[in-house]
């Protein structure tokens, strides 16, 4: 597993001959699990947690891309904790100099990756067929995620708590939610349902 080599990020192609990795099941990123964040509806129904529980022991995270994307997946997983763990990795990259590369200049890759995890995975935002589906995943040690982006268009300010979402747009907006798609325009707040999130105001 990548951990026995040492605290991640690690370059594997530096502490190992090229011959031993490749004899080896030790990956610098996740390239698999990439499909699982740039396409989640072209994958196989279910495949993401089987394919963390193989993937992730083995990253070694050598690209600094890939511990955010992995923070993404892991929240969307619900496997919070652990992808705050990676969420920090990819902050401290630079602060740190993790990979003992900063003096070259800083890591953009890690930056994005930070962003879209935050996005991505903790707010759980993402279009399907043309609307915003919310499905967040907030650590409990959280106790809210505000972001400002645009979307489809539309400037967005999303409050993300344990309990209720509020989603502030500057004009019509489709919203996906557990009872289908809803038109919204202004404000929106959602709250948690066995079935998922609902609209529950305006009503």
């Amino acid at each position: 597993m990548a951990a026995d080599l040492g605290r991640r990020p690690i370059a594997a192609d530096l502490l190992l001959s090229r011959e031993r990795l490749l004899r080896s099941q030790i990956i610098k990123q996740p390239d698999v699990l990439m499909l699982h964040h740039l396409l989640p509806d072209d994958v196989a129904p279910g495949s993401l947690e089987p394919n963390l529980a193989f993937y992730e022991p083995r990253t070694t995270h050598g690209s600094s891309l890939s511990p955010g994307i992995a923070a993404a997946l892991l929240a969307r997983a619900g496997r919070t904790a652990e992808a705050v763990d990676m969420l920090r990795t990819t902050l401290r990259i630079d602060l740190d100099d993790l990979t003992g590369t900063t003096a070259s200049g800083l890591h953009f890759a890690a930056l994005a990756a930070a962003w879209q995890a935050l996005v991505h995975g903790f707010a759980g935002l993402r279009v399907v067929d043309g609307a915003l589906l919310i499905d967040p995943r907030l650590p409990e040690s959280w106790q809210r995620l505000d972001l400002r982006l645009r979307c489809l268009g539309r400037r967005l300010r999303v409050n993300v708590c344990a309990d209720r979402v509020t989603v502030h747009t500057d004009g019509p907006l489709g919203l996906r939610a557990a009872d289908g798609v809803r038109l919204i325009d202004g404000r929106a707040v959602l709250e948690p349902a066995p079935s998922g999130w609902k609209v529950v105001a305006p009503t």
